[in-house]
């Protein structure tokens, strides 16, 4: 346990009093004598196998290990399974086993370093450097030692012992301890300024010394890219290398300095004019192919972070990207000027009228010849000028608009006939591939990837033109149609994929192109090409039908193709079973509930495994609720009942997703489906209130006295927060579900505000507006003629299906309805303008979250240890009594946000603990993190939010703390009065939350309840 340094050890609360907001969290051995058991099993077997098992077999129980680190990365097992390896490393007398244990650090380094800041891994590098510190006779064992210390560089930044011993590792004899030396040093080099600095001399005095071979010295060399900690170490370091380079002319000598100095431009940002030049004059001078490749390849690490480059060196790599000779020369230059102009800078510059005409002429000379490689004979070079000429397309739409450079005539004239030019010879290309393809099979692989390669582009350039799009989009179906008979799958699921990314982008088009789309998608050759009939009929299910009737039209249609497509018989598919899951996936998320709900009912029975049954009457009782409300939209002002029917089936969804995650390991993670599924039911109930409370204001002149009406104004707002907090619940979750969830809650908002301003009686009103509401309110404020207005509502509707665009819209009309009642004094329509907007909100079809499908969030808090408490006083006995007015403890918070794969690149900056007490458990559920309003709840309370009379006598603001996040890794200490009434019950709550590099807070949990031991309670003491 932890107690504070400024105070002696006392009394201290033990793990088995620590109860998290979420049980099962603790249950699965996070910070819990479970975690303890877990690392004894693993200890235990690695034990046995040593004694007991030969070596080959004891290699194979210890490959396992990373795997299960990379299962179970709690640090404290991480911890003792890297000191057990760490003394086997020291003990064992094989060095096979040490390489297997080197293979084991090199797999963990990511938990190491994560765990850097942790004292506890200091015993592992003891051991590890044992073999070293006292000079083994073996120097295989001390190259790998030194291999070893290389993968735990990041714990060895402070001691300098070890740090020397590496460095004098430079001087042996034996070659294999020598580039293990160098690894070390690599390392190390990368994570500290300080033996970087201590081994530059050193490797200084190697590099200028005429004994060392040019090899070694080639290796010396690589080090050198991390001689960037500060500008005159770099500059230092550069001009040393320009020395070795008019020294020798090896090509890989010549490559590796040319590759350094690249990286250390990059790095240090000194020298970059200079090495740009450097790179430009081996790409034009150097006689060797692989020399100029490189150069030119390190110029496009350059080029993707510098602004320096110039239209010199533009004009340079279009003369080297037209008259080269080699076709990896001529390939790397075009992708230089791809990245190049891809910074629109450059492109503005050479385009501009106040350019030398005669620059301006040669650059569209030069333009125009790679234009002409779009039908070369080479067609990878084709590809690759293609991606040059889509940037350019791209970047000259944006000139207008980042920059008040005028295009000299020219170049616009230029620019207007480009895109549909460059289309029209993608498409021609690509159905010359397909013919290729039916010629030549050996190289369909390549040729398919190529097709890949043009689509993309071609999406890219359409993105800025919707005539474009539609035209495009026309020619993919007619080659399709017209292709249809050669049934290849593989290329034609690259020509849907095309369709399917811009319905997802502009779902007008396809609403346009539907009965196009929906005709081919009826021929029987589509049905026996499995990626493209999937593809097709998701991109179908992008366009929404106009009304009720029209829906259950399409999916009786859309459900004969999809059984034929099953081949069903017997009331069951019999073929492509997970394709038509995966299309009622879509339909979900398309709003089709319908269409979702039939396909995963006729599952229900065949599968096998529990989990997927509770999973899949999930999906169909979500569904039902939808459905329920959407078929009933024009009845249900009149039978609000309906609610109660949707609310019953989410609630049914619920149940069974619990069903689902008691059959899962999901111990300390949110479910966001049981959340949204809590939301919608909360959601239903509110409308109904709503829409109950304003068709009694409806029928008569409204009035602004009736309670009810404040009573449904808070409602909507405490909804839209909620809405806000589950958004912002899970870190993972993705662009669109959030987009998903804040559109109700502007909507909830919306709602409010307009209730607040007319029916609220004004001394009850509180004058405020969401600041979420107010880009919408300028809008609102704006002519209905308005330029600015009508592209923004213009781009909304043009993406017709999404939930978000639509449903803005909308709240834009309603807040300028709600102006001009204000305007013109009229209020004898409001409730009923106001119950078109709810039953509008019920209309549209919410779109299932894509994250719904997630099933749970990935990324939580790891503890390193149990949050451990310690009394302030010396080990003095006292009572509850003295303890709850008078003592103070010290509470330890220590451990890792664990990322999840989706959200690894993700960078975090700190977390916070908001603590505070209470004098009884709050939050008695049995599965509280299941409950979105107890986790609601517990957060307002800790923000502040929302307390009522009620709350605030049971609270007590405790402390507010917050920690940097080292490679995730958190640890903090704080001191804090601990609320107990005379009877020693209490509870310490905290609340936690994380801060990323945009300054978003994300409460993702777990929160924490923290309760005295028994011995505490009722006046008892130790």
């Amino acid at each position: 346990m932890y107690s504070n340094a400024g105070f002696r050890e006392g009394p201290q609360w033990f793990a088995n009093d620590t109860v998290s907001t979420n049980r099962r969290y603790f249950a699965r051995g996070i910070n819990t004598e479970s975690s303890k058991h877990q690392l004894r099993g693993i200890i235990n077997a690695l034990k046995h196998a040593t004694k007991s098992l030969p070596i080959e077999q004891q290699l194979v129980k210890f490959s396992e290990i990373p795997k299960t680190l990379d299962e179970t990365p709690i640090p404290d097992i991480i911890h003792g399974t890297l000191l057990f390896f760490a003394e086997r490393f020291k003990d064992c007398d094989h060095n096979v086993i040490r390489r297997c244990i080197l293979k084991i650090l090199k797999d963990s380094e990511k938990h190491i370093t994560q765990n850097s800041q942790s004292s506890e891994l200091e015993q592992t590098i003891r051991k590890i450097f044992f073999l070293l510190e006292n000079q083994s006779n073996d120097p295989i064992a001390r190259a790998l030692t030194l291999r070893c210390l290389g993968y735990m560089s990041v714990l060895l930044i402070e001691r300098l012992d070890i740090q020397h011993g590496i460095l004098q590792r430079l001087d042996s004899p034996v070659e294999i301890e020598v580039n293990a030396a160098i690894f070390a040093a690599d390392k190390l080099c990368s994570k500290t300024d300080k033996f970087s600095a201590l081994a530059y001399e050193r490797f200084v005095t190697l590099l200028q010394a005429n004994h060392v071979s040019l090899a070694f010295k080639t290796k010396l060399i690589r080090v050198f890219r991390h001689m960037h900690w500060d500008i005159n170490l770099a500059r230092k370091t550069r001009v040393i290398c320009l020395q070795l380079l008019e020294q020798y002319s090896d090509e890989e000598f010549v490559l590796t300095i040319l590759k350094t100095l690249t990286f250390l431009s990059n790095r240090a940002l000194v020298d970059r004019t200079d090495q740009i030049n450097l790179l430009f004059k081996y790409a034009q001078n150097d006689t060797r192919e692989c020399v100029k490749t490189s150069s030119l390849a390190y110029l496009i690490n350059i080029a993707q972070k510098d602004l320096t480059f110039e239209i010199s060196h533009v004009l340079i790599l279009l003369n080297i990207a037209t008259s080269a000779r080699e076709l990896s020369v001529k390939a790397k230059a075009l992708r230089v000027l791809t990245i190049l102009f891809e910074q629109t800078r450059l492109l503005c510059e050479i385009s501009s009228i106040d350019t030398e005409q005669e620059i301006r002429l040669e650059a569209l000379h030069y333009i125009q010849q790679c234009e002409d490689m779009i039908q070369d004979q080479i067609i990878e070079i084709n590809v690759i000028a293609v991606m040059l000429m889509s940037v350019i397309i791209i970047e000259s739409n944006r000139i207008e608009s980042i920059s008040n450079i005028l295009v000299s005539p020219e170049w616009e004239t230029y620019f207007s006939e480009l895109c549909k030019r460059i289309a029209e010879l993608i498409l021609s290309n690509t159905i010359q591939l397909m013919q290729f393809i039916s010629i030549n099979q050996v190289e369909r692989d390549k040729y398919i990837k190529l097709i890949q390669e043009y689509l993309k582009c071609l999406y890219s350039i359409c993105l800025s033109d919707n005539n474009l799009i539609k035209d495009a989009s026309k020619m993919i179906i007619r080659i399709l149609q017209e292709y249809i008979e050669t049934s290849y799958d593989d290329v034609f699921a690259q020509l849907s994929k095309f369709l399917l990314k811009i319905s997802e982008y502009k779902e007008s088009i396809i609403q346009d192109l539907r009965k196009d789309i929906f005709f081919f998608m009826k021929s029987d050759e589509l049905v026996e090409m499995t990626r493209s009939f999937t593809m097709i009929a998701k991109t179908v299910l992008k366009a929404q039908p106009d009304n009720v009737r029209q829906a259950k039209e399409f999916k009786e249609l859309f459900m004969e193709r999809i059984n034929k497509f099953g081949n069903f018989q017997d009331g069951r598919y019999t073929q492509n079973q997970w394709d038509i899951y995966l299309i009622g996936l879509e339909a979900g998320k398309s709003g089709y509930y319908s269409i979702m709900g039939a396909i995963v009912t006729n599952f229900v029975n065949e599968v096998d495994v529990e989990a997927h049954r509770f999973w899949l009457r999930a999906l169909s009782n979500a569904s039902n609720a939808e459905q329920m409300i959407l078929e009933n939209i024009e009845i249900i002002q009149t039978q609000l009942d309906l609610f109660d029917e949707g609310v019953k089936f989410y609630s049914k969804c619920d149940t069974e997703l619990s069903g689902l995650m008691s059959l899962i390991d999901n111990s300390g993670v949110r479910v966001f489906g049981k959340w949204f599924c809590q939301l919608r039911a909360r959601f239903f109930s509110i409308m109904k209130l709503i829409l109950a409370q304003l068709n009694f204001l409806s029928s008569k002149t409204p009035k602004l006295l009736d309670p009810e009406v404040v009573n449904i104004d808070e409602s909507l707002i405490l909804l839209a927060r909620m809405h806000e907090f589950v958004a912002h619940s899970f870190l993972d979750i993705d662009a669109e579900s959030l987009a998903i969830l804040e559109s109700y809650q502007i909507c909830c908002l919306v709602l409010a505000y307009a209730i607040q301003r007319f029916l609220v009686p004004s001394s009850q009103k509180e004058e405020s507006i969401d600041p979420i509401l107010l880009p919408l309110i300028r809008l609102a404020h704006r002519n209905e003629n308005d330029s600015i207005l009508l592209g923004q509502v213009n781009d909304m509707n043009s993406r017709k299906n999404k939930v978000q665009y639509v449903l803005r819209s909308r709240c834009i009309g309603v807040l300028r309805a709600i102006e001009n009642f204000r305007a013109d004094g009229i209020l004898s329509n409001i409730a009923t303008q106001l119950s078109q907007f709810v039953l509008f909100i019920l209309s549209v079809p919410i779109n299932l979250p894509p994250f719904f499908f997630e099933n749970q969030q990935g990324t939580h808090i790891k503890w390193s240890k149990v949050p451990a408490l310690g009394w302030s006083q010396s080990g003095s006995r006292v009572s509850s009594t003295t303890i709850s007015d008078k003592e103070k403890i010290v509470i330890k918070l220590e451990g890792i946000v664990q990322l999840s794969k989706k959200s690894a690149k993700k960078h975090l900056n700190s977390i916070q603990f908001i603590i505070f007490g209470s004098k009884a458990d709050m939050f008695e559920f049995e599965e509280f993190e299941e409950t979105l309003q107890g986790n609601f709840k517990f957060s307002n309370l800790a923000l502040g939010k929302n307390i009522k009379p009620k709350d605030i006598s049971e609270v007590t603001h405790i402390a507010t703390t917050s920690a940097p996040l080292i490679n995730n890794y958190f640890t903090i200490t704080a001191l804090v009065q601990f609320p107990m009434d005379s009877d020693g019950i209490g509870f310490l709550n905290i609340h936690t939350r994380v801060v990323d590099d945009k300054n978003i807070v994300w409460t993702i949990g777990p929160d924490l309840i923290i309760s005295p031991p028994l011995e505490y309670q009722n006046n008892q003491y130790i």
